[in-house]
């Protein structure tokens, strides 16, 4: 295992310290994944869970996932991109239909969506409140090459 840079280090504790504010205010529903318990009967026990979403273009779609700062991995018409404890999957052959989306939770959203548009990233939404302070979310979203729409969020506190 590779060793962490001080960045990274402070990242993950800025990120510790947003899910302990979060949950401390009621939003841990924002900060973690839910847990309802057992399935039943325990046919089914989830770890994680991950999207496949479209796309047609695999080195277009490597560029512009790499530079919103996504590590890629790629395979026969696939790639598999992770940032931190995000992981998505993207695919140009399969059952795969449509544009899709997915929920990314940050620490702010604020702070990475300036971060984004400095790396030069285009198709930047607005970013938007939803709820009222302490009881909602702040978020904007990116949409890649294909369509798929990424949303980035953070409790609003």
């Amino acid at each position: 295992m590779t060793e962490l840079t001080p960045e990274q280090f402070a990242a993950q504790q800025r990120k510790l310290e947003a899910r302990r504010a979060a949950q401390e205010q009621g939003l841990a529903r924002l900060a973690t994944p839910r847990r309802h318990g057992d399935v039943p009967g325990g046919a089914v026990v989830p770890l994680s869970t991950v999207p496949i979403m479209r796309c047609s273009d695999l080195e277009r779609t490597i560029a512009f996932y790499e530079s919103m700062g996504f590590a890629s991995d790629r395979l026969p018409g696939y790639v598999v991109f992770a940032a931190g404890d995000v992981e998505l999957h993207l695919s140009r052959t399969g059952t795969v239909v449509g544009p899709g989306a997915c929920l990314i939770h940050v620490g702010d959203a604020e702070a990475t969506r300036a971060a984004l548009a400095g790396r030069g990233v285009r198709q930047l939404s607005d970013l938007e409140s939803d709820g009222r302070p302490g009881a909602g979310i702040r978020s904007f979203t990116v949409q890649d090459p294909d369509g798929n729409e990424i949303r980035f969020a953070c409790p609003w506190l």
